[in-house]
């Protein structure tokens, strides 16, 4: 390492040189190409990935089918533009048929019906009018995932979901960040009577469990705020600006008594400046690692909020949604239903965990030279 290095550098290679933080890193980068780019993604490019085909209930990972099209009557397809098709899906005019053979017979066509695994197909004639041929009479599809128990592609939710998870982890860090910052900062400069006021504040929220702080903002305000989404956001981002508060409060402590606060009090300088343009900066590191952990619990929390029924309603995807619609089947043989949402949740908090404690070490919070 060169000693003409920036200290960002300095930090970078040391993070660089943490494989379990590069493969954290790596994770993180994948899921927020998957959120902006869901609908792309994802093989069901339908809002919310709700494309249902009920004789597909349940069917296990890597099933593949044919279907066709048949047009919905007195559905016109909905005008809608571009960067409305891309974050929010494109609605179809057609529903999708399962089938296990197609004849064409002049104008018409001939197709055995696929009525499930245990069931026997069904004879069944369309006018090639009634159906939508754009890509083909017969289109096949293949469910790497399995599907539900509506028949939706499961990855495909999947997909959809990160971005729920994302989303609420970024809009609570920042909450927490703006209210822990903000009263860390005040009590560890000001101590005294402003201090202790904060930490009682502190304390209090500090003796209720998360999960059991959020449940309570929700249900409290619930009726108040009409978007779950924001109601969300609200909730998980109030219950964690208790670890943010200690952590500045006490980097202000000690920071406090280092000469160039002195120096910035002799030339006259404000208290709000010397707070949030000397003091702050020199406490970015630890700041941004406990950040990157409670991205990881925003995650946890909301995950667990939707798995109690109180987050992202349906037909919306949501993993903690998905893993409660389905914790029933984890001792069955279609395990995969509740495995596929969990697994998901746990590769994505520990990607946050191996991030956040490479930075602990890049940072140098604790110190180190090297």
């Amino acid at each position: 390492m060169s000693s003409s290095d920036s200290l960002n550098q300095k930090t970078w290679k040391r993070f660089k040189r943490n494989g379990s933080a590069m493969v954290g890193l790596v994770i993180i980068l994948l899921c927020l190409i998957l959120a902006v780019f869901a609908y792309q993604i994802a093989p069901d490019g339908t809002p919310d990935a709700n494309e249902q085909v009920l004789e597909l209930e349940t069917h296990p990972p890597g099933f593949k089918t044919d279907f066709v099209k048949v047009k919905r009557q007195n559905s016109a397809q909905e005008k809608l533009g571009f960067l409305n098709h891309f974050f929010f899906g494109t609605p179809v005019n057609y529903s999708l048929v399962p089938v296990v053979k197609t004849t064409e017979k002049g104008d018409s066509v001939q197709c055995t019906l696929y009525k499930g695994l245990h069931f026997q197909g069904e004879e069944k004639t369309f006018a090639k009018a009634d159906l939508d041929s754009e890509n083909g009479l017969v289109i096949s599809k293949k469910y790497i995932l399995g599907t539900d128990r509506f028949g939706r592609d499961i990855l495909s939710r999947l997909i959809i979901g990160v971005r729920v998870s994302l989303f609420v982890g970024l809009i609570a860090v920042l909450i927490s960040l703006v209210i822990g910052v903000f009263l860390g900062a005040l009590a560890g400069y000001f101590r005294g009577w402003v201090d202790e006021g904060i930490m009682w504040l502190i304390n209090v929220f500090w003796a209720i469990p998360t999960l059991l702080l959020a449940m309570g903002l929700y249900v409290g305000v619930g009726g108040l705020i009409e978007s779950k989404l924001l109601l969300i956001f609200i909730a998980v981002g109030l219950t964690m600006w208790v670890d943010v508060a200690r952590l500045v409060r006490g980097q202000f402590i000690l920071l406090r008594e280092m000469e160039f606060v002195t120096a910035s009090s002799s030339l006259g300088y404000s208290h709000m400046r010397t707070i949030f343009i000397h003091i702050l900066p020199n406490a970015m590191g630890p700041i941004i690692v406990v950040a990157c952990s409670n991205f990881a619990n925003a995650i946890l929390v909301e995950s667990g909020l939707s798995f109690i029924g109180l987050g992202i309603q349906p037909p919306a995807p949501s993993w903690g949604g998905m893993l409660n619609e389905y914790r029933d089947f984890i001792d069955s043989s279609k395990a995969f239903l509740a495995l596929a949402p969990g697994l998901a949740i746990m590769i994505l908090v520990l990607a946050f965990n191996l991030v956040g404690n490479g930075l602990r070490d890049a940072l140098d919070v604790k110190g180190k030279t090297s």
